[in-house]
């Protein structure tokens, strides 16, 4: 029997409480689950404050439901609801009165129909795009935590800046200087719990509806799903070896408000941009006045040489705006990102997210100040930079023998998935359907139809057993169905 220190006991709708309002509310609530067996009733004197009645009614009413058997009350223990509830039935399907909701609205359905960036409960193969935390070094991180708190203290219990902890900005300025060549002040970051809110605000502050926007085509849906919200004319853009079609791009939609990229490691081929395009791409920015998101969102992961140069840093007429998480690098449910913006537009950007989720936690932004500015980030990223890289390793070595039944990989040493395409969609597809493994399509990414499809392969948080296992079962099931 559960010693909680008393539930908090179900509203009554009347204007005069009655003695039996209560007790049919009481009841009920025991019945339905609402007070569930084993919770502890608040004392009677504190039960009669809260409804405003009188003490000797709710010893009345609660001796009552203790002669039913509702309740067991137990002297110097209190009162409490009887496990025996637990046995009566709940009633049967149909015996209820059901209510019908309104319909969502196309815009709900459409967007709720974007199901590909919303994360597995179990990483298995191939669905684990997430960070592995096998390796985190949770005792520095729980005394680091821990100490964010004390400094904090009870301020830490309240509203904090939504523009992000002063602590932290600095840090990741600093961090973006040395391991992303990005030079940028402390006051042109803002903080925010994930790339996905980063892009939402972006979108909300940017565009007016109908504005048009440049998506690579295949895309980050959560990017797509953004601005949609937004109201944004989205015009797809395909992307091939070099990534995204500035060409293409311009003579689709050569107004656009916005151009959405992934240039590092573009989302979900696995290609990087051209310097070429790099450049193209930047031009046509400063030309028509328009705004470049650079989505890093794993450029820390790169396994040859050194990162490859973000597009921020090599833009003069600040057009680019850049967008980069920590919980690829550290855990998922750390739920801190950033963006680095032009400082005219940080409160701007800071007053629409207050009117969603307020801010990011101080403690959890303090903790991770001192993790980054103690050096343990750093290391953290060598580490994890290893791993990765030889888990990429083992899945392009072992993906080797489908070379030779027509399949493709991005050669760019990157990232923490591996899109595997073909040109025959229909095989793609049949191998998908053939297998037990958790396999997404590259035709789930797409605005536009193409005739190839392609698997995605994310293998970040799986284990080394669990990766060759995965990596034994696709190729014999690729090798079993007929292209």
């Amino acid at each position: 029997m559960r010693q909680s220190r008393g539930v908090l006991l179900p509203p009554v709708r009347a204007s005069r409480l009655r003695r039996g309002d209560l007790y049919g509310a009481l009841r009920t609530a025991v019945l339905d689950g609402v007070l569930a067996p084993g919770e502890r009733l608040p004392s009677t004197r504190q039960a009669a404050a809260d409804y405003g009645v009188s003490r000797g009614m709710l010893e009345v009413i609660f001796e009552q439901l203790t002669e039913e058997g509702f309740l067991q009350r137990a002297v110097g223990r209190g009162t409490f609801v009887s496990s025996t509830v637990s046995r009566l039935s709940a009633p049967a399907q149909g015996q209820e009165t059901r209510r019908r909701s309104p319909a969502p609205s196309h815009r709900g359905h459409s967007l709720a129909a974007i199901a590909a960036c919303r994360e597995p409960a179990v990483p298995r193969p191939f669905n684990a795009g997430i960070a592995d935390t096998s390796e985190f070094p949770w005792k520095t991180w729980q005394r680091l935590h821990a100490r964010a708190a004390r400094e904090l203290g009870r301020g830490g219990l309240n509203f904090a800046d939504p523009r992000g902890l002063s602590n932290l900005r600095a840090a990741i300025a600093h961090y973006l200087a040395q391991f992303r060549g990005i030079r940028c002040d402390p006051g042109q970051v803002i903080v925010f719990n994930s790339a996905q809110q980063a892009l939402h605000v972006l979108a909300l502050l940017l565009l007016n509806p109908g504005d048009g926007i440049w998506i690579e085509d295949p895309c980050y849906l959560g990017a797509r799903a953004a601005f949609e919200l937004a109201g944004a004319a989205i015009a797809p853009v395909p992307v091939d070896q070099e990534g995204i079609r500035v060409d293409l791009g311009v003579r689709r939609s050569p107004r656009a408000r916005i151009a959405y990229v992934t240039p590092s490691h573009q989302y979900p081929t696995g290609v990087a941009l051209s310097l070429d395009r790099r450049v193209a791409l930047i031009e046509w920015a400063a030309r028509n006045d328009a705004w470049i998101v650079e989505d890093d969102y794993d450029g820390e992961f790169r396994y040859e040489g050194q990162p490859l140069t973000a597009l921020y840093s090599l833009d003069s007429s600040a057009r680019v705006l850049y967008i980069g998480t920590l919980n690829k690098s550290m855990f998922v449910s750390l739920r801190v990102a950033y963006a680095v913006v032009p400082e005219e537009i940080v409160e701007p950007l800071a007053n629409i997210r207050t009117q969603m989720d307020g801010f990011t936690p101080a403690v959890r932004q303090m903790a991770m100040s001192l993790f980054m500015d103690e050096g343990h980030f750093s290391s953290h990223l060598r580490r994890m930079r290893a791993i990765y890289g030889a888990k990429r390793a083992t899945l392009v070595e072992g993906l080797a023998p489908l070379a030779a039944r027509g399949w493709t990989w991005s050669s760019n040493p990157a990232g923490m998935h591996l899109l595997a395409a073909h040109e025959r969609g229909d095989y793609a597809r049949a191998v998908a359907a053939s297998s037990a493994l958790d396999l997404a399509l590259l035709r789930s990414y797409r605005i536009a139809r193409a005739r190839d499809d392609g698997l995605l392969l994310r293998f970040g948080a799986l284990d080394a057993t669990s990766l060759r296992a995965g990596i034994a079962e696709l190729v014999a099931v690729a090798n079993k169905v007929k292209p």
